[in-house]
């Protein structure tokens, strides 16, 4: 499927671009200028043009204050708009609102980029977009070590245009190792600072923790002894704390994603999806049957060979509360899927309260993979886990799957808006995923026959775990590279093709205005009439309007031999 992506898609400008980062200083020239003298020098015949990328700067600002601007007065009612009113700019006459010509020749008359050159120079990064002529020759150019020092000329194939993160490029490369180490322990630190909460919410479920609580606070004593508090407090209360406090991390770890210094957006919701895939499996799963104060969460399984007899005796301690959690957690989570409370309200109150008609583009909802994925994963690892012990368990989540896959399909089609295309990097993690929970159920069931003492089924329960690492190696050896890495061939037969139907040009035309970090600082500028005010509208229109011309073209279903 990721080989039938690359080749039945239009020509993608990501195809032939890599991004350089770590390019040297130079006090005689710029780092525009060393770019182009670098890969002019060593891949004269394959190199293009480039585009730097600069950083943040008072035009930037500006520009984004006057779209601003723009849309408030857009969203004005012209019956309540005084013609007559004069706008006054210093040094200027006083005028009325004139509509200002838009063609690009006006205002390149009125913008001269020599002017913008010393500006420009002061704000460039030591990064750039490097555009070739063909895909193989982008590919080469990214897998090769291009400097003797590995922290300079680093290359990567770039991701889409709308796919970039544009911030984190000004990020100087030799600081990338040292955010992600820092990233990484603060995702350590925050994942057991965590235990505290979740330790209080599992104490709920323990019939003697309560007693203790009882003796301790009086007045409880009498509330709990209840059936109805006590069946709610034990039962369908620690659920709903433990989802309460959930709905913090995955804005933290999409923080500490954003921090590492990923170059697009996917990458940033990739690496945050990982992080709280392994916070919620450990938080939810393992420290809730793993009863017990902390010292003793840490230590249960001082001894390898008896943990699979301790997840045995724990997982089936559990159920109920893992039960009530796919009620409130799951189902629950579907009914706000499919009401969007948040992005409701918020829109009850620009329309009612602030009075704006027009929707900003910022309110297009793309899909938050770093939430539902971990969700859906766990409820799978859950699923498989519980399935010997507590099988009570799996109803409640065929019904879940079946509603999710109805809910999710119209949310896709209808709701979210898909601003780039991942290219299926998710994948790998369902499957890595899968693969342990499927593992971690096969110890549970070792454990399961050891206790019953069953050395018969406990024999055949070893084979099945080797043949599931087996599996999982073939799966890693076959399919995994081509998630990390295009194959020449494919790229080699889609250029020859493109060379034979004499789209090259057309194509290369095209890419050098691809990736459009400021139409101002660009060396062509873009203007345009309308700015995206629907909701289905892109927030980066300068690039929607660049990459016109490469979505026009046809995908081409490529007729490569080795998609076969």
């Amino acid at each position: 499927m990721r080989l039938a992506h690359i080749t039945g898609s239009p020509p993608n400008p990501s195809h032939f671009t890599v991004l350089v980062r770590g390019v040297p200083w130079s006090p005689d020239n710029s780092y525009s200028n060393s770019v182009e003298q670098f890969f002019s020098t060593y891949y004269p015949e394959s190199y293009l043009s480039h585009q730097m990328v600069y950083g943040s700067c008072t035009v930037d600002k500006l520009m984004k204050d006057a779209e601003r601007m723009y849309r408030m007065l857009k969203s004005i009612d012209p019956r309540f708009l005084d013609r007559s009113l004069p706008y006054c700019i210093p040094g200027g006459a006083a005028h009325p609102f004139m509509v200002l010509n838009l063609r690009a020749d006006s205002v390149s008359s009125s913008t001269s980029m020599d002017r913008l050159q010393p500006s420009q120079r002061r704000q460039e990064c030591p990064a750039a977009f490097v555009f070739f002529r063909t895909r193989y020759a982008a590919l080469v150019a990214a897998q090769v070590l291009q400097s003797s020092n590995p922290m300079l000329w680093v290359t990567e194939l770039a991701p889409e245009p709308h796919d970039v993160y544009w911030s984190n490029l000004s990020i100087p490369y030799k600081q990338v190792w040292l955010r992600k180490i820092t990233t990484l322990i603060a995702s350590v630190v925050f994942m057991f600072l965590f235990l505290l909460p979740v330790t209080f919410v599992q104490g709920l479920t323990q019939l003697e923790h309560l007693d203790q609580l009882s003796r301790r606070v009086p007045f409880l004593k009498g509330i709990l002894k209840q059936e109805f508090i006590h069946r709610v407090v034990t039962g369908y209360l620690p659920s709903v704390i433990l989802m309460l406090f959930l709905y913090a991390v995955p804005p933290t770890m999409m923080l500490f994603s954003a921090m590492e210094g990923n170059i697009s957006r996917s990458q940033r919701k990739r690496s945050a999806c990982i992080k709280v895939l392994y916070f919620t499996i450990w938080n939810v799963f393992f420290v809730n049957v793993l009863s017990g104060s902390i010292i003793r969460q840490l230590t249960v399984f001082s001894s390898f060979k008896d943990a699979p007899k301790q997840l045995a005796r724990a997982v089936p301690t559990q159920a109920t509360f893992f039960t009530t959690y796919v009620l409130s957690s799951g189902w629950a989570s579907l009914s706000c899927e499919i009401m969007q409370p948040f992005p409701l309200i918020c829109n009850f109150f620009r329309k009612f309260i602030l009075r704006t008609k027009v929707e900003p583009s910022s309110c297009a909802l793309t899909f938050p993979h770093h939430t539902e994925i971990p969700r859906l994963l766990l409820f799978v690892h859950i699923g498989f886990t519980c399935s010997i012990m507590a099988p009570l368990i799996l109803p409640f989540l065929l019904v879940f799957f079946f509603l999710a896959f109805l809910v999710y399909r119209n949310q896709i089609l209808n709701v979210y808006v898909r601003k780039y295309e991942s290219g299926g990097e998710f994948w790998p993690i369902v499957h890595n995923s899968a693969i342990f929970s499927l593992l971690l159920t096969q110890v549970i069931a070792l454990g399961v026959f050891g206790i019953k003492r069953s050395p018969v089924a406990s024999g055949f329960i070893i084979p099945l775990i080797l043949l599931t690492l087996l599996f999982n190696e073939y799966c890693r050896q076959r399919f995994s590279p081509v998630f990390k890495r295009r194959p020449a061939q494919i790229l080699i037969e889609m250029d020859q093709q493109d060379e034979q139907l004499g789209r090259k040009e057309e194509i290369h035309n095209q890419i050098r205005s691809a990736y459009f970090q400021n139409p101002i600082i660009s060396h062509q500028v873009s203007i345009n009439s309308n700015l995206p005010l629907s909701r289905n509208t892109s927030h980066h229109q300068g690039d929607e309007d660049n990459l016109h011309g490469l979505k026009s073209l046809k995908p081409l279903r490529y007729s490569t031999s080795s998609i076969r």
